[in-house]
């Protein structure tokens, strides 16, 4: 009797250190790696815009927060396309909220997979679409802080500015695309988020054409060096001629 105790007592310690052992899993992306704004420090205020729209623990994503040791190689890498591996952790702060952050084990840069060039653009109507702002004309945007861009019906523009609600006509023909005079509601945010809907709502209202590349809603607005650049929500699907 005794004699099986210690052998089942031993089994469990073996089982219990072999889970410990047990590597955690790895996960690997390619994309942009760039530089975000953070409020209150809260972010590691750098991010990886991915090739394509990507699902990572459940939800699909288009960028992602990474945490990684080497700063210096962060800022060689910045604005470079990159390869992250890493495992991925669940962070919370007061402003931010939880977020899914890449702690990166090893980065590299690697060579962007281009597309034939039929493939690359694809014709299609923006009305009854709904868009999530992923970069500010090359700034980012503040994590957990959503900017949105909806056409509910032919002529009108709507969305979330970062802080308020904002509404307008909207103008297309072809690729040629005007916004505004926008209105909007008169809630008061941090700075950081002001400042962002500022910005944004400034970048509509100077917009002259628009452009999809697969996933992405490019806007290029007048005045901004680069372009607007969205993510398709889940609840819309682009309209095809």
């Amino acid at each position: 009797m005794l004699g099986r105790l210690c052998i089942g007592l031993m089994l469990a310690i073996l089982g219990v250190h072999l889970q410990a052992q047990t590597p955690e899993r790895q996960t690997t992306v390619t994309g942009k790696l760039g530089r975000v704004m953070a409020i209150g420090g809260e972010s590691t205020g750098w991010a990886i815009q991915l090739d394509s729209e990507t699902t990572l623990e459940g939800k699909r994503v288009g960028s992602i927060e990474v945490d990684y040791p080497n700063t210096g190689r962060l800022e060689k890498l910045a604005n470079k396309h990159v390869r992250a591996t890493g495992t991925l952790s669940h962070r919370k702060g007061v402003e931010t909220g939880e977020r899914l952050v890449l702690v990166v084990s090893s980065m590299k840069e690697v060579k962007a997979a281009t597309k034939p060039e039929s493939a690359k653009t694809v014709a299609f109507k923006l009305t009854g679409t709904e868009w999530l702002l992923e970069d500010l004309s090359g700034a980012g945007v503040i994590d957990n802080v959503q900017a949105t861009l909806t056409f509910p019906e032919a002529g009108k523009t709507a969305g979330k500015g970062s802080c308020n609600r904002f509404f307008g006509p909207a103008e297309m023909t072809g690729s040629a695309i005007k916004l505004g005079p926008l209105g909007s509601t008169r809630m008061a945010c941090p700075e950081a988020v002001m400042n962002q809907e500022t910005k944004y709502l400034d970048a509509l209202q100077a917009a002259e054409r628009f452009e999809w590349k697969e996933p992405y809603l490019l806007i290029y607005c007048k005045g901004f060096e680069k372009p607007l650049r969205f993510t398709r929500m889940q609840t819309s699907k682009p309209a095809t001629p």
